[in-house]
């Protein structure tokens, strides 16, 4: 089905960027079944550590909500990603050989963190429905097709099936209809607002899955695998 209504418009306007990030080498490499080990360790890295970040995003849209029925939502939101995502990468590491580190991430890495909280401090509750929509409508597209073809690496498997289940999807079409309903309530100049942020948000992802091929970027690997 088709999404009608604010959401469907955002992704009109910005179908370039959209379909840039649909395109990428990151995700047609999944799809294909042949993204390089280092990559998707750099990429799985990275992506942990974006979830505080997420946390402290969500947790303005909290603040900024506009009624319970939406704070209700989003602690739900907020529990998912502080619990069972930091338990996911936990042992997605341990499968992997990976370990954490404290060395400085890649420029794109950090400007994606550091872009995506500054709407969300600065911004009002539409802002940033419409930034993390843009967050998760993306996966949710990709990862449902790429879901049809798993791959044989196990932990990305895994990755990709939870981005194209019904709960995730469902809480993508939960952020359509926000941005839906309070993009209506707004007049012009405040869904440009929209479209400029939604723009913003896939820029941002673009720069960062592209991050992943750095190669200069070693990766932290346990002993055991080193």
């Amino acid at each position: 089905m088709t999404p009608t209504g604010v959401s469907a418009r955002l992704r009109a306007e910005n179908i370039d960027v959209w379909e840039a990030m649909q395109t990428h080498r990151f995700v047609t490499e999944i799809e294909q079944d042949r993204l390089p080990a280092d990559v998707l360790a750099r990429y799985f890295i990275f992506e942990h550590s974006f979830v505080e970040t997420a946390v402290t995003i969500f947790g303005h849209a909290l603040l900024k909500a506009p009624a319970f029925a939406q704070r209700r939502r989003l602690i739900a939101t907020l529990h998912a990603l502080s619990e069972a995502q930091l338990v996911w990468f936990q042992d997605c590491f341990a499968g992997l050989g990976l370990v954490e580190t404290n060395q400085p991430m890649p420029s794109a890495v950090q400007d994606f963190a550091r872009g995506m909280q500054r709407i969300a401090e600065d911004g009002t509750y539409p802002d940033i429905v419409t930034i993390m929509l843009a967050a998760e409508w993306m996966y949710g597209t990709w990862c449902s097709r790429a879901n049809q073809h798993p791959s044989r690496e196990p932990w990305l498997e895994a990755w990709v099936r939870l981005h194209a289940e019904p709960e995730f999807l469902n809480g993508a079409a939960w952020l359509r209809a926000e941005v839906d309903r309070e993009g209506a309530a707004m007049d012009e100049d405040g869904r440009a607002r929209l479209s400029m942020l939604f723009r913003r948000a896939l820029e941002l992802e673009i720069d960062f899955h592209s991050a992943a091929y750095d190669s200069s970027w070693p990766v932290p690997r346990s002993e055991e695998t080193a």
